[in-house]
């Protein structure tokens, strides 16, 4: 799914009819109970963060953005309040 697909869809859930919000097959969701966890989901997703990759890059020596590996997601809400400033320019577009 691209993330195009992601911010264009219209997912109900099967459970409860809600509108669901669509993610990356990289999500891994808490535990049920565990509320901090979920409200990380929550900012993140918020922020344009669907779990898409978040590409990390360097400057080589001659000062050139080279790709360097793909950014983990936070666990934590101080964690995702830096990753969100950090990343932003990756985020997707929401639909408010």
């Amino acid at each position: 799914m691209s993330s195009e697909d992601l911010r264009l869809s219209n997912f109900k859930c099967p459970e409860c009819g809600n509108l669901a919000i669509a993610v990356t097959h990289r999500f891994r969701p808490p535990k049920v109970d565990d509320n901090r966890k979920w409200e990380v989901v929550k900012f993140l997703i918020k922020n344009g963060f669907h779990y898409q990759h978040i590409s990390i890059y360097e400057s080589d020596r001659h000062g050139i953005q080279r790709f360097v590996r793909y950014a983990r997601y936070p666990e934590n809400m101080i964690d995702a309040i830096e990753f969100v400033e950090q990343y932003k320019i990756q985020a997707l577009k929401n639909n408010d």
